[in-house]
């Protein structure tokens, strides 16, 4: 699931990059055709696939407080989460150093015939080529884009504070949801968070964390029921349809929500869509069959290299791709090829990253397991029992 909402960024970003109406547009008249054509536009939601990084996170970093609540684990996740993530991300913003400095002002151009404002604006993160240095990666990998959410080299690592933050608040909310036993109090308590956060950015996408851990509780205490096939598919169905709500796109689909729910409660659309597909993920035997390969692991293990890839080499190379063909192929074609150009580059480039992200996330592991210390072999079992499902699912052995 996190591989494909990676997918549908990357198609997000390059609409909007390579397109010069983006994603808002949409097909007119009110036939069926149109209805589904709606239907495949609503799914390249890129805020709703980031609101879904935000849940499996949730869900991921909750489910092992579920038999393991001592302090000393909880200080392990805490000072190996920064490392984890900024490891990467330091290797991303260099990445992006170097493919900046290569390719310059294209971008600005590439715009230019487009018409494409995100393009222009480099994502919506303007940059002088020319006052980017390697230092300044470093820093910005390292530091600010955690500490000030700065996103000169690449953009897409807006989410990066978000998800560091909520990932400490995560490691404290958690040991003590799993240690109440009453799910009266844990629902109140988790709405109280919710409200008391608010709507507003960036507080708003802790909810999306708080999802993910009730989602984690129902799971591995075994609250979350067997579906049939039938049940499934309306849910799954209902999932990508609230997956799919925006209202920023004038889609007729979402003509009921609309006039249900202010703007400023949509993003929880997203948190409902999100929670529904991963129960149905989970607990179908037929789709969990089936996103439970050797393709899905792979898929999942790329997914933090592609996001993190994407941007800078869809700005860049992308860029240069569509300006060296734009006079032979025209400007759809250009952007065709750009599109090729850019989805192929990211599949190259994350590969080895993910081969990095791995080695590193065991090392991770390794240096803080004296302090986690170690659980008698009966809880390690259980909560091994607690974790099988999804840990194979998701294609993870450390956190």
């Amino acid at each position: 699931m996190r591989g494909i909402a990676a997918a549908i960024v990357v198609f997000y970003h390059l609409v909007l990059a390579f397109t010069p109406k983006g994603a808002g547009a949409v097909p007119r008249g009110h036939g069926v055709l149109d209805l589904l054509t709606q239907f495949v536009l609503g799914m390249l939601n890129g805020g709703a696939a980031v609101t879904v990084f935000f849940v499996l996170s949730g869900f991921i970093l909750s489910l092992p407080f579920a038999r393991d609540r001592r302090i000393s684990r909880m200080l392990a996740a805490l000072l190996k989460r920064w490392p984890r993530l900024a490891c990467l991300t330091v290797i991303a913003c260099l990445f992006a150093f170097v493919l900046i400095s290569w390719s310059g002002q294209e971008y600005k151009h590439a715009a230019r015939l487009i018409g494409a404002g995100w393009l222009a604006s480099h994502g919506n993160s303007p940059i002088r080529p020319e006052n980017l240095t390697w230092e300044g990666a470093i820093q910005e990998g390292l530091i600010k884009v955690f500490t000030q959410g700065e996103v000169k080299f690449d953009s897409p690592l807006w989410t990066m504070r978000i998800e560091l933050f909520c990932s400490f608040a995560i490691f404290f909310v958690a040991p003590v949801l799993f240690a109440i036993r009453s799910w009266t109090l844990r629902w109140v308590l988790v709405a109280m968070a919710i409200y008391i956060v608010g709507t507003g950015y960036p507080f708003t996408f802790f909810a999306d964390f708080l999802v993910g851990a009730v989602l984690a509780m129902l799971f591995a205490e075994g609250r979350l029921p067997v579906l049939g096939n039938k049940t499934a598919a309306l849910l799954g169905v209902l999932g990508l349809y609230l997956f799919s709500f925006t209202y920023q796109q004038a889609l007729l689909i979402h003509v009921p929500l609309k006039l249900l729910l202010a703007p400023r409660f949509s993003h929880y659309v997203w948190d409902a869509g999100a929670g529904l597909i991963i129960i149905v993920l989970l607990e179908n035997p037929a789709v969990r069959r089936a996103f439970s390969g050797s393709w899905a692991a792979w898929l999942g293990l790329l997914s933090f290299p592609i996001y993190l890839l994407h941007g800078p080499i869809m700005l860049s190379a992308g860029s240069v791709a569509f300006m060296d063909g734009v006079g032979q192929l025209g400007v759809t074609g250009a952007a065709l090829a750009a599109a090729f150009c850019t989805i192929l580059l990211t599949l190259l480039c994350a590969m080895p990253l993910a081969w990095v992200d791995q080695r590193w996330t065991r090392l991770l592991a390794r240096l803080t397991r004296p302090l986690a210390g170690t659980l008698p072999v009966a809880e390690v079992t259980a909560m091994k029992n607690a974790q099988a499902g999804a840990g194979a699912f998701f294609g993870q052995k450390d956190v």
